[in-house]
């Protein structure tokens, strides 16, 4: 149905925008968000197109609420641009550690989270077992904020008989660097071995630059993790991604993650040296990396407990602001 040309492109994202919601979308909001991405439509255009996508089964007109896609919509949204989807997700990666703002000396602005959705029942185990990914030092942040059914976030409606909640995620930290005017280079997500508690090489690892879906959601998915059992005998494999900067920007660096970490931003796992393997991965030459866990290891350890639970990784943009620490609750 998909060829290659500039409209078809924009059906696609249409498509891909009202996937990530769970709740109808109407023209305004996919207008906005195809802005983001940079498609320029008004909202008369966007309603057009989505009349054409209605003609065909991809999307359901609900009248004044909006449009949702359909199941012939989800599969075409599988099979279409495949090719065009690899490195979608690091291009993703980019857009938000720009637009992410915390600022490591003001201690505000927006960071970038990860979401999971639970069933209500479940939320007290959720937490005590959340709560001991963080004390073990698996985490970002203890930074969590909770939405209970009804809330929105995002376009994204919770619903009924669950909640909603966002950890840290790690890429909040490449943003940091970012803004600090160090680049990054954001190479791999993958899992890490965890000997006696400390962490001892990476195992498996996939270039983000290379795929279309986010490493870390891959591997524990996969059930490549042990998260759990890394916290409860010390030894299991634990999610975690690697980046590299330039050697000149490691001291630099350096004193932004320890400002970070005063504010109770951290899980950096190595820093390493001037064209040194970081946990068994070779950097490239006059580059340093560095290892961070990732923000999603609290809720993949749900997902080991037996804890029915819907993860989507580097979701959003979240003020700190709103989110409280979780032993706190």
């Amino acid at each position: 149905m998909y060829h290659r040309n500039g409209i078809d492109r924009k059906l696609v994202e249409i498509l891909r925008i009202l996937s990530e919601h769970n709740m109808p979308v109407g023209a305004r909001l996919i207008a906005r968000k195809l802005s983001d991405r940079g498609y320029r439509l008004d909202e008369r255009t966007v309603r057009y197109h989505l009349k054409f996508l209605d003609e065909r089964g991809l999307t359901k007109n609900l009248g004044y609420d909006g449009r949702v896609i359909t199941e012939k919509g989800l599969e075409e949204l599988r099979n279409a641009f495949v090719t065009d989807r690899i490195g979608f997700i690091i291009t993703k990666i980019e857009s938000l550690i720009f637009k992410a703002s915390f600022d490591v000396k003001r201690r505000k602005g927006t960071v970038i989270v990860n979401l999971a959705t639970l069933n209500k029942r479940h939320f007290n185990q959720a937490l005590k077992i959340m709560k001991k990914v963080v004390s073990a030092g698996y985490a970002v942040s203890p930074l969590i904020k909770v939405f209970d059914e009804g809330e929105t976030f995002e376009g994204q409606r919770v619903p009924k008989g669950k909640v909603m909640i966002t950890t840290l995620c790690s890429i909040t930290l490449d943003s940091v660097l970012h803004h600090a005017g160090i680049p990054i280079s954001l190479m791999f997500g993958g899992t890490i071995q965890i000997l006696e508690k400390k962490p001892l090489r990476f195992t498996e690892l996939i270039s983000y630059s290379g795929s279309t879906l986010d490493p870390l959601e891959i591997f524990s998915a996969k059930g490549l993790s042990s998260v759990l059992k890394a916290v409860e005998t010390g030894n299991g494999y634990a999610l975690a991604n690697l980046r590299e900067i330039p050697m000149d920007a490691v001291d630099r660096a350096r004193e932004e993650l320890r400002k970070a970490e005063e504010f109770g931003i951290g899980g950096i796992i190595e820093v390493g040296r001037p064209n040194s393997p970081v946990l068994g991965v070779p950097v490239r030459i006059n580059h340093v990396g560095i290892a961070i866990f990732g923000g999603t290891n609290p809720l993949t350890a749900l997902s080991e407990a037996g804890i029915p639970v819907e993860v989507k990784a580097i979701g959003s943009l979240l003020n700190i602001n709103e989110m409280i620490d979780i032993n706190k609750l």
